[in-house]
């Protein structure tokens, strides 16, 4: 659990998050997302989890309208799988989506602020 509401206590997890998306390599950030992202822990990322992780970044910026972008959570979706998953097999490995970020500036900004 990376933050206890019980008593408000911080897990080590938690706190590397932190450094390694606020001081890490571009490398090391994809990498820690990834883990995120993968919310199954079966090492590879799914279509549904890709929408999900589309979607709350919409969530996101949900609050100011002008910054939300115009296809849908799915379609974006779609579209990510459609740039990374090379052997379209319907589901990104790290080595993919490492590779797919580093590839696309916009994504990587996206994906790994």
């Amino acid at each position: 659990m990376l933050f206890d509401l019980v008593d408000g206590t911080l897990s080590d997890e938690f706190l590397l998050a932190i450094d390694v998306t606020s001081s890490g390599t571009p490398e090391e950030k994809l990498k820690w997302a990834f883990r995120m992202y993968d919310v199954d822990g079966n090492g590879v990322i799914d279509i549904q989890e890709m929408t999900k992780i589309v979607q709350a970044i919409y969530d996101m910026l949900g609050a100011c309208s002008s910054n939300r972008p115009a296809d849908s959570a799915e379609e974006r979706a779609k579209n990510i799988f459609a740039k990374m998953d090379e052997n379209n097999d319907g589901q990104l490995t790290q080595d993919e989506f490492l590779k797919g970020c580093l590839q696309d500036e916009e994504l990587s900004k996206m994906l790994a602020p």
